[in-house]
């Protein structure tokens, strides 16, 4: 038996020589293993990296992605993958040795389309920003607790970095090409409505090496709430409403700071600016309590710097899934 790795990478001489190592160093004495590189024409090193290790590893295969976006590398992974089961695995992480085998076994016990392992966010620079990022995407109330990094051992409605049957992606025709994000919200869906079941769990995981700037992650932000509008007019089932909790968090900010201005200048009274400071004090109270629970369970005290990130990150992603709804193109 044959399983089939299908990694994406562009531009990634920070991490490839990590994620590689990881994937060479997989368990699979009970099947073999194909390693498909995906890459989307990189302009750093990364190719160059990648060569050193072609050689001696005849098991990784390079392959080119001249239309750059993940969707694309996906299915051309699907089309030259020997394997009857592919696992999608990003660049950006670092897996434990028996990630593979761990979840191919669990997707055939539980009788899964789908396993993934449990998802740990790792900073790879020990700095303060890349600190509070780590636990900014550890938190439930920064993410949800339905996150890909969150998300608790069982029967799941998405799965990341995943064993999948391969037949089964084909026979949902491969991965939409337009979903330049979100493509695995959609594919976890289509599963979903065909009847099929995903599985995350947590005898296996793998390091997710996040964004190590707060610039970064506000960016990450802004583009994943931008994508929901377009995934959810396409695959409605595949965002939740918590995917829009930020977006209804700033309309009711805009709509108050509205109704403030109306008051101050019309009315005279001051129902609305109190209504606005509660909104943001119950937000800043909910980040305190998150942050607390973050302290005692990693004690580390850069914890109490969150409730304003958590702010931020939550307005950003808020935001973009405002400029969504308003561009006519998306």
């Amino acid at each position: 038996m044959v399983v089939s790795v299908i990694c994406p990478i562009y531009n990634e001489e920070k991490h490839i020589a990590k994620t590689i190592a990881s994937f060479l160093a997989q368990k699979h004495s009970d099947f073999d293993l194909e390693i498909l590189l995906l890459d989307g024409m990189s302009t750093d090193r990364t190719r160059e990296i990648i060569s050193t290790y072609l050689p001696a590893n005849k098991q990784l295969k390079l392959l080119d992605n001249v239309h750059r976006k993940t969707p694309y590398a996906f299915n051309i992974g699907l089309q030259h993958a020997s394997g009857d089961y592919i696992v999608l695995m990003g660049a950006h992480c670092s897996y434990d040795d028996d990630y593979i085998e761990t979840c191919l076994k669990e997707l055939i016990r539980t009788e899964s389309a789908g396993c993934s392992g449990r998802v740990i966010p790792t900073h790879m620079s020990n700095n303060i920003q890349s600190r509070l990022v780590s636990l900014l995407l550890s938190s439930s109330f920064g993410v949800s607790s339905n996150s890909f990094r969150t998300i608790k051992e069982g029967y799941v409605h998405s799965v990341n970095f995943s064993v999948f049957k391969k037949n089964v992606l084909i026979e949902m025709g491969g991965y939409d090409t337009e979903m330049h994000r979100n493509q695995d919200n959609a594919m976890n869906q289509k599963l979903i409505d065909h009847g099929y079941k995903l599985y995350c769990t947590w005898k296996t995981s793998c390091s997710y090496f996040i964004p190590d700037t707060l610039k970064k992650i506000f960016r990450y932000a802004y583009l994943n709430g931008f994508w929901n509008v377009k995934t959810h007019k396409k695959f409605p089932g595949s965002m939740k409403i918590y995917h829009f909790i930020p977006f209804f968090f700033l309309l009711t900010l805009t709509l108050l700071g509205a109704a403030f201005l109306f008051e101050l200048f019309i009315t005279g009274t001051t129902y609305a600016i109190c209504l606005l400071f509660l909104v943001l004090g119950l937000h800043l109270f909910a980040g305190i309590l998150a942050s607390l629970a973050l302290f005692f369970k990693e004690q580390k005290g850069e914890a109490f710097l969150l409730p304003p990130i958590f702010f931020l990150f939550h307005f950003t992603y808020g935001y973009g899934t405002l400029r969504s709804f308003i561009n006519t193109k998306t």
